[in-house]
């Protein structure tokens, strides 16, 4: 098209009255007509050529009209001034002259100018209007835009029938009802929902003997869509052989559950009709979980059970079942709820279940599928991340080779990270290979994703003087074992360098009652400056040890496990002064000994180059006098069992990880923490500490496995820093 140009000035020539509507808040209709018109115009408002806009012009043929009024059209145009101060004028440009054009002093109402338009286009009115919609809706997204469609589409819809059932799947909504104005197949949408937007509904038709001739009823799926809920849709307007349609929301409309609506597809396919493109769409959506279990109702030999699922905050869910499939039918296993889905047997460790094999050596549609020596039908596996959120359905889906999916649901409970894992450990033989992968594969990990939130003191009881901010004071943590504390505290008392010193005693809130009372009586026997501290989310010492030291605002602090005896006295001063000498920069470690007085620690030590580096404890089980007589010395790590620190220090370095199952991990890591942040640990070996045997897993074997999970998830941490550490 040739550039059009309005002139600066135009010679005011007598001008035709034309019909307008207001369509939005800025813009307008207008109908007239003149002898010809392209398709794209610029328009001046209220006569101003500064005051331009480009519009398009939707136009027509009036067959028995002069030649000078051949051509009527509908076109777009900017409001007018609301005080009406302008001419009321609108020039439109053209090639030759322009087009001078007076607005009536005033508009018609929507109803009456459509009305007058039908009259003025007609047969040409359908597509005029879908010309215009089509200008309204395919330019840059525009809420005026769009309410103007809005309006015009409710203005020129006829009724078309009604959404009586709605409910979401996925990205989609099912919807079903009646109409009588389209067929099967792919039908394009504009969905009214507080704005407008398209989308295309796949659909299948039906027979209803409670309507009248003509109408079907309808099902299927709106794809492509901008709504998230059906509760959004207000209207559905679709393009009709004679103009536009619209399906009105039954008042009383059926609103699905997400896990109904496959059911719904499945019923509408077995009554009704569409094309085969449209049909294989709806299947297919018409196989997702629906809350069955069709694992069972497989006609191919392939079973499931699930024997525990539960779900651990934050961090995923772990999921312990079997799954017969002696033909190898099933390609993939992916778990999944609302969105969010993990294919789990990409993640799984398989697991004997002689169990599994006796159950089926039963059943004779099973038994001769039964291989003689393979029973490996059992997994353990852990999903990260994927926690279903409140009323999601949690579930397998089994892809099978040649029927499609198959479905399990699960009832998963809801656990603590480490509880919940230890379980685990009663199910593995610690000596098989088998055990190592569970626990490096699916534990470590899990425990390591786990957001375990730190342990907080609820209430403190001040028993005595106690000086919170005193320059050094002790910490004793005390996980949920039976404890002795008189003897501690005759020790304590006896020693002239700790009776004087504050005392935080930190007690799980589960042996507050018991420990709090024996502990204020011998509080009061001794003369001791004692802070009871009640803590909720003890799982060890070390949370204990933690929740203490926040406790209080001690300048130093000395970290003493409930785990850990008194040997002798003097041991706090001799360790205070280490730590002094190393201008309070460092971890001071006594040694450690065990109750027949081998050494159950003396210096961690980092031994190997490389990826092959790793800190290690180099007297463990030697006599105590392997040692010598042996002053201070720095090593790569301290006892957390019994030492003294500065608590900024500790406090900086986040404390304890939560992401070990042992006290001993978690020292390692609290004593690397600090050494990264310039406080270095230091063993003191002429004072001497026992620690009786932890006890925290009570059977050898889980024990076995949990320090085996927490090397594996120090190792994770820890490997790439500690291959380059000097010492």
């Amino acid at each position: 098209m040739n550039e059009v140009i309005v002139p600066e000035q135009t010679r005011i020539s007598p001008a035709p009255t034309v019909a307008w509507t207001p369509l939005g808040e800025n813009a307008i209709l207008i109908v007239s007509c003149c002898d010809a018109i392209p398709g794209k115009v610029a328009i001046a408002v209220d006569g101003n050529p500064r005051n331009k806009a480009e519009t398009m012009a939707l136009t027509w043929r009036r067959p028995q009209a002069e030649a000078s009024a051949a051509i009527g059209f509908l076109c777009l145009a900017p409001a007018p001034a609301t005080d009406r101060t302008g001419s009321g004028a609108l020039l439109i440009g053209r090639p030759g002259r322009p087009l001078r054009l007076v607005l009536s002093p005033k508009p018609l109402p929507m109803q009456s100018f459509l009305a007058a338009l039908a009259d003025e286009a007609g047969q040409a009115f359908p597509t005029v209007v879908d010309g215009l919609l089509e200008i309204l809706l395919t330019a840059k997204p525009n809420p005026r835009r769009l309410r103007a469609a809005a309006l015009l589409l409710q203005s020129i819809a006829k009724p078309g029938g009604f959404v009586e059932v709605m409910g979401a799947l996925d990205e989609s909504v099912f919807i079903q009802g009646w109409t009588s104005d389209f067929s099967g197949g792919r039908t394009k949408l504009l969905i009214a929902h507080g704005g407008l937007s398209f989308a295309a509904l796949e659909a299948g038709t039906f027979e209803r003997d409670d309507l009248a001739d003509g109408a079907r009823g309808f099902f299927g799926l709106l794809e492509d869509c901008a709504i998230r809920h059906p509760s959004e849709i207000e209207r559905l307007f679709f393009r009709a052989n004679d103009g536009w349609r619209a399906l009105d929301v039954y008042e009383r409309h059926v609103l699905l559950e997400p896990i109904t609506v496959p059911g719904h597809l499945r019923d509408g396919l077995q009554r009704g009709s569409a094309p085969q493109a449209t049909v294989d769409k709806l299947r297919r959506a018409s196989q997702r979980f629906d809350g069955r279990d069709t694992v069972c109702l497989l006609d191919n030999p392939v079973r499931a059970g699930i024997d525990d699922a539960t779900v651990i905050e934050s961090a995923g869910t772990l999921i312990i079942g079997w799954l017969f499939d002696p033909d190898r039918h099933v390609s993939a296993v992916t778990l999944r709820s609302g969105s969010q889905s993990c294919v789990i047997d990409r993640l799984w460790t398989r697991v004997s279940r002689p169990d599994v094999v006796a159950a089926f050596a039963e059943d004779p549609r099973f038994a001769h599928m039964l291989g003689s020596r393979r029973n490996s039908y059992g997994f353990i596996v852990f999903a990260p991340k994927l926690v279903p959120e409140p009323g999601q359905p949690l579930y397998l889906e089994f892809e099978i080779e040649g029927s499609g999916p198959a479905f399990l649901p699960l009832e998963a409970g809801r656990g603590q990270a480490r509880r919940t894992l230890e379980r685990v450990f009663g199910l593995l033989d610690p000596r098989s290979s088998t055990a190592t992968s569970v626990v490096e594969r699916q534990i470590a990990p899990a425990l390591q994703a786990a957001e375990i939130p730190p342990p907080r003191v609820i209430e403190t009881f001040d028993l005595g003087a106690f000086k919170a901010d005193a320059p050094l004071g002790l910490v004793i943590g005390l996980d949920h074992r039976q404890r002795e504390l008189s003897s501690l505290f005759a020790l304590l008392a006896i020693d002239p360098e700790v009776k004087p010193v504050p005392i935080v005693l930190a007690v799980p809130g589960e042996s507050f009652d018991r420990i709090g009372a024996e502990a204020r009586r011998l509080a009061r026997f001794y003369g001791l400056s004692i802070r009871l501290a009640l803590v909720d989310g003890v799982e060890d010492a070390c949370d204990a040890l933690e929740a203490g030291a926040r406790a209080c605002r001690f300048q130093t602090v000395a970290l003493l496990s409930g785990s850990a005896q008194i040997r002798m006295p003097g041991w706090l001063g001799r360790l205070e002064r280490a730590f002094r000498a190393r201008g309070g920069q460092c971890v001071a470690s006594p040694t450690l000994l065990f109750e027949d007085n081998s050494i159950r620690w003396a210096g961690a030590w980092m031994e190997g180059e490389g990826p092959n580096r790793r800190v290690f404890n180099r007297f463990v089980g030697y006599p105590l006098d392997a040692i010598g007589n042996l002053g201070p010395m720095e090593v790569a790590a301290g006892a957390t069992e019994c030492c003294v620190l500065s608590r900024a220090a500790f406090i900086e370095a986040g404390g304890f990880a939560r992401n070990y199952f042992t006290t001993a991990e978690k020292g390692l890591d609290l004593c690397l923490k600090l050494r990264m942040n310039g406080a270095p640990s230091v063993w003191v070996p002429e004072v001497e500490i026992y620690v009786v045997d932890d006890g925290e897993l009570a059977r050898p074997h889980v024990g076995a496995l949990a320090s085996q999970a927490d090397r594996a998830s120090f190792d994770r941490r820890w490997a790439l820093a500690v291959s380059n550490m000097r010492g």
